[in-house]
């Protein structure tokens, strides 16, 4: 018997246009053969969204056996329970939880498993059956290093009250899972001192070694673009990183090299972003295909100073052959890269300019770093071990623990 899993999402997990939507889809794909899957999702009814997230949940029946879905509107109308902070109330749905408790109840599954802080308050609706909770990033933990717009600047003063409720949210509402997933190491530790050590996992994010083949800069071929950045921006340390590239990096970098160039690549740029556009600054918008577009740069900057977790975008530019300079937000989610070695790091303006000048200045030091970084996401971010961890967990929980292949 395959494990039945039913995956619970703030929104369906399709395009995979970011790096959370990336994530869900890539390991539901290469499992799907293993584990029979089925998702419960909120779509919109009205708005400029809902036709796109109709027909992403229409094209996700090649990958689930059923697909439910519930109106984002319903949380207007709905009546949380007492205490929540904001980032569980704006997606508390009284329909939702009807709907997950009837799905329970009728025997539809052998685990639950949610995704993203924002649908943990639903593990009450799971009736008993095996829960499972992915942490994408645990910045909310911090202050200082959140990902919400609201609890940055001097804004983050006014936000005490809301970031102590959802500290306390978080350590209770985790405490009542079966299990934990982290994507990091750093935040396993984090999870840790939360729950019991024993129910925490790391599964880590990969990148698609086949979709991502190696294509480093050839000698004597000069890139058209300097730096290139990829980013889902209306998730808001993405917009952050690309304004900080634009207007405190490139001004420091092009007082040595002029006609420096950056390339901003991703889906849905915001008015803020958008309004970097121009001479040197080229926003792509979405794509259908971020390959092309990583080919076009000598560089890939990973500027984010917010949240915590893995950013996906760094190992496709890895697996593509593209050297990358990151702040250590960056590199902490991923230890097995050295500075110096496989990227370098730079934290202030200048030390990122100044990182970003050595690589464009020594074609050689691009081509060893792109080498080295190949050859570490290669060893350490196939999505082939991955998704072993996570289909043995799902047979442990299902209490399926049937030898099959591991899932390609």
């Amino acid at each position: 018997m395959k494990p039945r899993v039913l995956l619970l999402t703030p929104f369906p997990p399709f395009p995979p246009d970011n790096g959370g939507v990336l994530r869900i889809y890539s390991i539901v794909r290469r499992l799907k053969e293993h584990c029979d899957f089925s998702l419960l999702t909120f779509v919109r009814r009205t708005g400029e969204r809902r036709f796109q997230q109709h027909a992403s949940a229409m094209a996700l029946r090649s990958l689930f056996s059923e697909v439910h879905s519930v109106p984002k509107e319903s949380t207007d109308s709905s009546h949380p329970p007492p205490g929540l902070p904001q980032i569980a109330r704006e997606w508390y749905s009284d329909e939702m939880a009807v709907l997950l408790r009837r799905l329970a109840a009728e025997g539809r599954m052998d685990i639950v498993h949610i995704e993203f802080l924002q649908m943990a308050s639903y593990v009450d609706a799971a009736g008993g059956v095996p829960t499972f909770l992915t942490e994408h990033d645990l910045s909310h933990l911090s202050l200082f290093r959140s990902y919400f717009r609201e609890w940055t600047g001097l804004r983050r003063w006014g936000q005490v009250g809301e970031w102590l409720r959802t500290r306390r949210y978080h350590g209770a509402i985790c405490r009542r899972f079966d299990r934990l997933i982290a994507l990091t190491p750093e935040d396993r530790g984090r999870l840790a001192q939360v729950v019991p050590p024993e129910k925490v996992s790391l599964v880590q994010t990969c990148v698609d070694l086949e979709r991502f083949q190696f294509r480093p800069e050839e000698e004597g071929t000069p890139r058209p673009a300097d730096m290139a950045y990829v980013g889902h921006y209306p998730h808001y340390p993405n917009e952050d990183a690309a304004l900080w590239l634009c207007r405190k990096v490139l001004p420091r970098v092009r007082a040595r090299a002029p006609a420096a160039s950056v390339l901003l690549i991703g889906s849905a740029p915001t008015e803020p972003v958008l309004r970097l556009a121009g001479p040197g600054v080229e926003v792509t918008g979405t794509v259908p295909d971020i390959r092309a577009h990583l080919d076009r740069a000598k560089v890939f900057a990973a500027p984010v100073r917010l949240g915590f977790g893995i950013k996906g975008k760094v190992l496709e530019a890895f697996a593509r052959g593209l050297p990358v300079v990151a702040t250590t937000v960056v590199a902490r989610g991923i230890p097995e890269f050295r500075p110096g070695m496989d990227l370098l790091v730079g934290d202030t303006p200048a030390a990122f300019a100044r990182q970003v000048l050595r690589l464009l200045e020594d074609p050689g030091l691009r081509r060893r770093m792109a080498a080295s970084a190949r050859e570490k996401v290669v060893r350490h971010y196939d999505w082939r071990g991955s998704c072993d961890k996570l289909l043995a967990l799902y047979r442990v929980a299902a209490g399926t623990r049937v030898p099959e292949a591991s899932p390609q």
